[in-house]
Parts: structure tokens; C-alpha cells; sequence
């Protein structure tokens, strides 16, 4: 068989040969094949040698729309001196600000807060050069479509081009671009809430200081202590074998501060906040725990009203997807990360089921009450400080306070009651018996501390 299938191979060698050499018409067949074949590779290698000189000679890196780094880099990039060769650009309203970009002041609203829009490097090409050595940067978006084709926005990516020489500048381009605008000092704190697995910015806004809360006593100082103890101490937590993690439980009747507390405390501590319902009915156990892991770097878990959600270890609501055990291994589980501060506010203390406020969970309890004669004094003085309104002495603020019962109002009501009388401290001498009246009846349980210690329930 062999033999024949050689004997075969060469009379069809030998009768192509004798061809070409008697045929010219298929001489002239093979040469044209040949050309055209040298004809049609010559006009691809250009760019096959292109190509192949990119990929072997420079290296891409690509940073997604939804990561953090991806706002510090269009910021950074905004600010040099090419961001104006940008041809295709978006505006975007501030709300929209961790999609970085050039930010335009288009005036003051009636608060005197600053109007902002942004511009938004959408596609073509920049080259700038960065610490001696060029980069190509390409911004570039993709529709996303949903179910039947419903929009849902767009997908952005940076690409940074550079030669693979200057692989090294990855590291301190992104330092740089983060100490530049995340990582500066800013003044402001920015708010996250949950976009199902991820975290999205919804606002940022100036912090608060610290100094313009009024609470009772030294509450402020300790939680402040504590919190700055806390973030001290890593290393001590590592040495010591403990989860490096804080929680922190505000309870109280309604409109005494609770979130306003874990604000301050976010904005003293130079933290951002994290802010999520876990009454959300498309919270399941897996979602919470892929949100706890995804948490944005420097950021503050705040858990509001958690008494509304769960009644003990019952759901309150059918509506609701989590468990009470996915709280729990979400809060302190195997998979939980490290390094966070978890704050947990709730109106009914009692209603939490003991292992939820256990230590580890959370390690510190702090009661906002409704005002004390104290707080009442400070919020005169604060609203009518004796240097601008002289009519309103120290005597008369402390008259005042010592007017309204302990613990009758809310600070929320309080509040109320002074800004509509703000710049006129007569009339809120005046009518201050109207103060008098109000009473927080519909919160009797939660007038004083509870009796019990909350951690001895959880023992």
C-alpha cells in the first residue's frame, strides 16, 4: 500500500513538472497566483508588523467605569495641560462626581451652595507625558441594554497605553491621581448606597464638624475617643489575634441625632459613608455579604432603624429577603471583612435580639435621649450667641431651658421650633410657652435610658 501511494505522489510530481515546463499558459497561471498571494500579504503586513510591534513593544492598562480608581484618574487627567484635545465630552450634574472630569461653577443656588456641572472624557485619544515617559490616553463608553433591549446607561473604560518600559509608572501614576483627588483633604464626605452588588456615590456634601452638634454630656467625646482609639490600633488588634472591626449601637427616640452622629463622626475621622436599608426587598443573604466585601476603601457601614426589620430574629415583613443569621455572619461571619466601623441606630433598643448587640457585634451602646436642660441651653446659645443677639443674655438662656421639662421634646423639635425663629430672639422668648407645650407622648418608652444594660441582655 505504501509502495502505491508513493508510485502515485511522484507521477503526479513528475506530470506537474513536465507542465510548467511545456505549458506557458500554466506558467503564466502559477506566477499570476504568486502575485496576487505576494500582493494581498503585502497589503496586511503593514499592519501585522504594527501590531505586532504594540503588543510586543508597549503595555495597556484599563480601568473600569465602576471602579474607585477610575474617578481619580479622569479627575487627574482633566487637570493637564492635553485634557483640552478631548473632542467628545458629557456633562454630568454633581451627583454624578465620582465619574471625575473637569468641573464648571455655573453659580450659587439660594442656599449660596456652588452649582456644579462636570464634563466627562467620553471617547478619542490624549497623549501626555507623565514623569518623562508618553502616555496614550483612550476613554471610550458602551451602551448597556437590558431585558428587550431597555437602556441602562453606559459602561465607561480608560485605557492608558504605554511603552512596556514604563511599566513602572503604574504605581505611582495611581498615587498620585488618588492623593490628588480622593485622598486629598477636602472637607467633604461622600455618600454611598447599594447598586445591588456594588456601591454607588449619591451625594457629597461638606462634612460636619463635630463642634456643632449638641449632645448630652461627654457622649460626642467618648464616641470620638473610641472611634480614634479604634482606628490607632491596628496593629494591636493583629498581635492580639482579634477581628480588627468596631460597631457602634445609637438608640433613642426619633430626631435626637442618631445619623447625624455617625456623619460627624465619619467627617472627624476624614471616613465616607456607606448607607444601606436592609429593608430592601432584593436584599438577600448573598447580596449583603457581596456588599460588606465591596465596601469603598475609608468608608463607614451605617444600618438605619435595624428594629425595623427585624422584631427579634422575625422578619417584620414578608417582603424582606434577609435572614437573620446572613446579618449576622455578614456583620462578624468567617468572610467578614476587616478594618470596618459598623454604626447601627435603632428607636427600640428592646426589640434587637441579644446576639445582635452582643460585644463584637456591636462594642459600644450609646442612648440619645430626647433634650436635657442642657442641651436646650447650648441650642440658645448656638442659635442666639450673645455677641450677635445681646438681647438674649446667658441668665435668660438658662431661664428658658430650666422652663421645659427633662427630656419632653425632641432635639429635632427643638430645632424646629428655633429655626423658625432664627435672627429674632424676642419673638422666641416670646412664644417660647408654645415650646412648653410640646411633648414627645408618642415615644413615653424611650424618654429615659433603659434600665437594663444592653450587654447584660446578651449574656
Amino acid at each position: 500500500m505504501f509502495d502505491l501511494l508513493t508510485t502515485a505522489l511522484h507521477e503526479l510530481v513528475s506530470t506537474l513538472h513536465q507542465t510548467l515546463l511545456n505549458n506557458q499558459l500554466a506558467q503564466g497561471g502559477l506566477l499570476l497566483g504568486l502575485l496576487g498571494t505576494l500582493a494581498a500579504a503585502a497589503r496586511h503586513w503593514p499592519q501585522r508588523l504594527w501590531n505586532g510591534l504594540l503588543s510586543r513593544l508597549t503595555f495597556t492598562l484599563e480601568i473600569d467605569g465602576q471602579d474607585a480608581a477610575f474617578a481619580w484618574l479622569s479627575v487627574w487627567l482633566s487637570t493637564q495641560a492635553t485634557s483640552h484635545r478631548m473632542r467628545h465630552m458629557g456633562v454630568a450634574t454633581r451627583f454624578n462626581e465620582r465619574m471625575g472630569g473637569l468641573n464648571l461653577t455655573l453659580g450659587t443656588d439660594s442656599d449660596g451652595d456652588e452649582i456644579n456641572v462636570r464634563l466627562i472624557p467620553l471617547s478619542g485619544a490624549s497623549l501626555l507625558r507623565f514623569r518623562g515617559h508618553w502616555l496614550l490616553v483612550q476613554p471610550s463608553r458602551e451602551k448597556h441594554q437590558g431585558e428587550g433591549g431597555r437602556m441602562l446607561g453606559y459602561t465607561h473604560t480608560l485605557s492608558l497605553r504605554m511603552l512596556s518600559a514604563s511599566r513602572q509608572l503604574i504605581a505611582p501614576l495611581l498615587q498620585t491621581a488618588y492623593e490628588s483627588t480622593a485622598g486629598a483633604v477636602s472637607g467633604h464626605t461622600e455618600i454611598y448606597t447599594a447598586d445591588y452588588q456594588n456601591w454607588q456615590m449619591s451625594d457629597r456634601r461638606r462634612s460636619r464638624a463635630a463642634s456643632s452638634l449638641i449632645y448630652d454630656g461627654a457622649l460626642l467625646e467618648t464616641l470620638l475617643s473610641d472611634a480614634r482609639r479604634f482606628q490607632s490600633d491596628h496593629e494591636w488588634y493583629t498581635e492580639m489575634g482579634i477581628p480588627y472591626r468596631r460597631g457602634y449601637l445609637l438608640h433613642g427616640p426619633p430626631g435626637n441625632g442618631k445619623s447625624s452622629l455617625a456623619a460627624s463622626v465619619a467627617g472627624e475621622l476624614g471616613l465616607n459613608i456607606c448607607v444601606l436599608n436592609l429593608a430592601t426587598p432584593e436584599l438577600s443573604d448573598e447580596r449583603l455579604q457581596a456588599l460588606l466585601s465591596n465596601l469603598p476603601r475609608r468608608a463607614l457601614l451605617l444600618l438605619e432603624d435595624i428594629d425595623a426589620v427585624f422584631h427579634g430574629r422575625e422578619r417584620r415583613s414578608d417582603a424582606v429577603k434577609l435572614s437573620f443569621a446572613g446579618l449576622l455572619n455578614a456583620l462578624d461571619g468567617v468572610a467578614a471583612g476587616e478594618g470596618r466601623i459598623t454604626f447601627l441606630t435603632t428607636n427600640h433598643p428592646q426589640h434587637l435580639d441579644p446576639a445582635l448587640i452582643r460585644p463584637g457585634r456591636t462594642d459600644l451602646h450609646l442612648h440619645l435621649g430626647n433634650a436635657t436642660r442642657e442641651q436646650v441651653a447650648g441650642m440658645l446659645a448656638r442659635f442666639f450667641p450673645q455677641a450677635t443677639f445681646p438681647q438674649m443674655t446667658a441668665a435668660q438662656r438658662a431661664h428658658l431651658s430650666g422652663r421645659v421639662g427633662e427630656g419632653a421634646i425632641s432635639m429635632a423639635q427643638l430645632q424646629e421650633y428655633l429655626l423658625e425663629r432664627r435672627g429674632d430672639p424676642l419673638r422666641a422668648i416670646r412664644e417660647w410657652s408654645e415650646l412648653e407645650k410640646m411633648q414627645a407622648s408618642e415615644f413615653p418608652a424611650l424618654l429615659a435610658p433603659p434600665t437594663t444594660d444592653l450587654r447584660e441582655l446578651a449574656r
